[in-house]
């Protein structure tokens, strides 16, 4: 079981932890690649009551990643990475986080006794060794973390630990299958630890309008200066697809928008009632509520 170093916490109006998260990657930036890590990052915040407030994407660069990483851990009391741990030249994320917070690197031991093992028992013939060869010290340099990092290894079939920082800077794999699976084991137990009580989920209700944006904008403005002493967010969102394709005798103009309004919120009795308001006074369809 992890264990988590608990510090002043950055939370926010609704008491809730802040989270965020640093995507590291010049392919993310190039449209190489499409980042999912930081849609699965807010998800799973969202599910366990972490208030996800940035999400930052950075060059392979260590000015970038360093300066990143100390301004977001400055303000949030949960942030994340994702990418370049790797074995090669652009892989610089430990080296960086080194940077950030003033620690020199070092090869960890448990780790690379970790790798050799899985990786033996995967039929891997090269073992990853400091002194060793090229490809060697290439596959060493995945164990080369902070010499101030606690590591933790959240997942039993996996060599690839979560490399923490100060206690608020954990350091993850871009790697979609790993970030996910470590994000699962990792996550709950950081934010039990960090929060102290019993950790409250956001609850989402959704409604759907059939009139729009402009017409309903009034009455919601309405409803969030009623429901923000309560800590609920309304959000309004315009979906251009039409329920079917317009026929030949059919008008464009008859081609009508759906608004989907969200309520969000940790107290569930105001969050429904917030919902019920909207289908009242904007004749809206409920489309279900979301809670983890």
């Amino acid at each position: 079981m992890a264990t988590h170093r608990r510090f002043m916490s950055n939370k926010s109006a609704s008491n809730s932890l802040t989270g965020a998260l640093c995507v590291i990657g010049d392919e993310i930036l190039s449209g190489k690649t499409l980042d999912i890590n930081s849609f699965y990052f807010a998800k799973r915040c969202f599910e366990l009551g972490v208030q996800v407030e940035k999400i930052e994407i950075v060059p392979d660069q260590y000015t970038s990643i360093s300066d990143s990483l100390q301004r977001l851990s400055l303000s949030h009391d949960i942030v994340f990475t994702s990418g370049g741990i790797g074995p090669t030249h652009d892989d610089i994320t430990y080296d960086a986080v080194s940077r950030a917070f003033g620690s020199e690197l070092a090869y960890h031991e448990d780790t690379l006794a970790r790798m050799r093992r899985i990786m033996k028992s995967r039929g891997v013939v090269t073992m990853p060794d400091p002194k060793g060869t090229a490809e060697q010290i290439a596959m060493a340099r995945m164990a080369l973390f902070p010499a101030n990092a606690e590591v933790v290894y959240p997942c039993e079939e996996y060599w690839v630990p979560v490399v923490s920082v100060m206690g608020r800077v954990h350091v993850f794999p871009g790697i979609p299958k790993l970030f996910e699976d470590l994000v699962d084991a990792y996550l709950p137990g950081l934010v039990a630890g960090l929060s102290g009580e019993t950790v409250l989920a956001f609850t989402r209700a959704l409604v759907g309008i059939r009139q729009r944006e402009s017409a309903i904008a009034p009455t919601l403005d309405k409803l969030q200066e009623q429901y923000s002493p309560m800590d609920i967010k309304i959000g309004s969102y315009p979906d251009w697809v039409p329920k079917k394709q317009p026929t030949p005798n059919e008008a464009l103009s008859d081609w009508k928008p759906t608004v989907v309004v969200s309520v969000v919120g940790k107290d569930k009795k105001q969050v429904e009632a917030c919902r019920a308001e909207i289908c009242l006074l904007l004749d809206g369809i409920d489309l279900g509520t979301n809670t983890p």
